[in-house]
């Protein structure tokens, strides 16, 4: 059995602390090619610098949420034909699982959402 430490909580703690680190180193415009220069800031933080090199590869939200779902099924597929079975441990996405939290909350008002 093979152990994912970026489904655990530690993993995503870390993936929290990379996203809070790009966000706050600047690249000088010193450093960077012409295209990238922000002349209001005098640079660019590795987050903005990600984002614009995924618009140029042409990397978007659906292609990347698209990849993370291949590679969740490929995942219980593999599970499913070792052990006949498989447990939910992919790539999930909190936002989406909380927006579908609200909704069917929202939508099933008669159900008691207080444990006793």
């Amino acid at each position: 059995m093979s152990y994912d430490f970026a489904n655990t909580v530690g993993g995503k703690l870390v993936k929290e602390l990379e996203i809070a680190v790009k966000e706050c180193v600047v690249v000088p415009n010193s450093l960077l090619p012409e295209d990238y220069h922000d002349n209001v800031r005098g640079g660019r933080t590795l987050a903005r610098l990600d984002q614009m090199c995924d618009k140029r590869d042409g990397l978007t939200e659906h292609r990347k949420t698209k990849a993370l779902k291949a590679e969740n099924v490929e995942n219980y597929r593999k599970q499913f034909e070792r052990d006949g079975e498989f447990r939910y441990n992919g790539h999930v996405d909190e936002l989406q699982l909380y927006k579908n939290e609200m909704a069917f909350c929202s939508a099933c008002p008669a159900i008691d959402m207080e444990e006793e």
